[in-house]
């Protein structure tokens, strides 16, 4: 196993596209010493000048948002994000490890878990302006951690085999052109979608989604790489754009949990009209919900749809990982938040009213949550007329 983790590293900083970099930045949990000294010395053969790894503290992150009032969390130096930007200046390459503690911030108020968050976020303007551009190499993958292998029903060894498994890494194979070849042929996916040039989407199935989707005129598909060349997602199974931010309606129904800021949201109904979230439930975190739609004036707006075939690897596993980053990729899903620029044609690095005058949604946040099921059917809809049906019993449809 410790050979397959020191692949795992490698793999992981290969999705950065290391090429013309010279620093890399880590944002990595506490509990982790030892996954990052794996990432240490797997760094050592790529020609850095650096890498700072930046602890996260999520144990006492919870502390502290339970205890102190608003103006002493932002006092506090554990949610200045402001380091991010020393690093984006330097043009550093960002590898965020996600090992989530289930279920940790339940217990700690939505709104002050969104106002922390918007804190966090002004302390890190500079790295957000190129983030939320693609004009960053950056990728997020997961870590696991006993307490979270407990909550899925696992051993720690049983959940990292699994993620080996699902991140193509072997005793035999080379993991980087593992994913290469996959992301090969997502791209087709894309390319043909991309083609067609669908005017609207409509989404259907037993559980009561009834979704239409409009997409902007100039809208493109992609798959895992960013505009970087870096793979941004670890695993992705993925083609996703951002849908024409104020020509969604209908109703949909989410499929999974979420597990929004390490607090679970099950059951999830929107309402859309005319692209805004005018109704909504959760069976469990209703409030956490609520608070995610009013981050701002553009959280209730959609900014991400994306096709995930119900039959994917991930999908297969019949694990309910609670981590976005996981579910994600075994089922298709929307995004609640900000939309993408690399989802518009010359799309550049536009941002805000300018952003939302081409069709695609900013905001200061991005929520992604899981509406694929076996019977979910997807049409796409040109600008003629004629449909043509892109998903069916939940996979994806289009030939290659």
């Amino acid at each position: 196993m410790q050979d397959k983790k020191m692949k795992y590293a490698k793999l992981l900083l290969d999705c950065l596209n290391l090429s013309k970099k010279r620093y890399v930045f880590v944002e990595i949990p506490d509990f982790l010493d030892d996954f990052r000294e794996f990432l240490e010395e797997a760094s050592k053969s790529y020609e850095l000048d650096g890498i700072h790894f930046e602890i996260v503290y999520p144990y006492k992150r919870h502390e502290l948002m339970k205890n102190l009032d608003q103006e002493n969390i932002n006092k506090h130096p554990l949610f200045d994000k402001s380091i991010f930007d020393k690093y984006a200046k330097l043009d550093a390459a960002f590898l965020f490890i996600q090992s989530n503690i289930p279920g940790l911030m339940d217990d700690v108020n939505p709104e002050v878990m969104k106002n922390t968050a918007l804190y966090s976020r002004s302390t890190q303007k500079y790295f957000r302006s190129l983030y939320e551009t693609e004009q960053l190499n950056w990728c997020i993958a997961g870590v696991p951690n006993k307490v979270w292998a407990k909550e899925i029903g696992m051993s720690l060894d049983e959940m990292w085999e699994l993620i080996f498994k699902i991140c193509l890494v072997d005793d035999e194979t080379d993991p980087y052109q593992n994913w290469r070849d996959k992301l090969e042929r997502l791209g087709r996916v894309a390319d043909i979608l991309n083609e067609e040039q669908f005017d609207k989407l409509i989404y259907k199935n037993s559980l009561g989604t009834n979704l239409e989707i409009s997409l902007p005129s100039d809208h493109l598909w992609c798959s895992g790489y960013s505009i970087t060349g870096a793979i941004v997602n670890m695993p992705t199974e993925e083609v996703f754009t951002s849908p024409k931010y104020d020509g969604v309606n209908g109703k949909v129904y989410s499929t999974k949990p979420l597990l929004y800021n390490n607090s679970l949201i099950e059951g999830i109904y929107l309402k859309f009209e005319n692209g805004k979230v005018i109704d909504y439930d959760a069976k469990t975190g209703k409030d956490v919900l609520k608070s995610i739609l009013e981050t701002d004036e553009y959280s209730s707006y959609l900014g991400e749809v994306a096709l995930v075939s119900y039959d994917s690897p991930i999908s297969a596993t019949n694990v309910i990982f609670k981590e976005t980053l996981y579910d994600e990729n075994a089922s298709c899903h929307l995004a609640i938040g900000r939309g993408f620029n690399e989802c518009l044609s010359n799309g550049g690095t536009i941002r805000g009213d300018e952003l939302r005058s081409r069709g695609v949604n900013d905001s200061k946040t991005h929520v992604d949550f899981m509406i694929g099921s076996r019977d979910l059917t997807i049409d796409g809809i040109k600008k003629n007329g004629e449909k043509v049906r892109i998903m069916e019993q939940g996979n994806i449809k289009i030939e290659l």
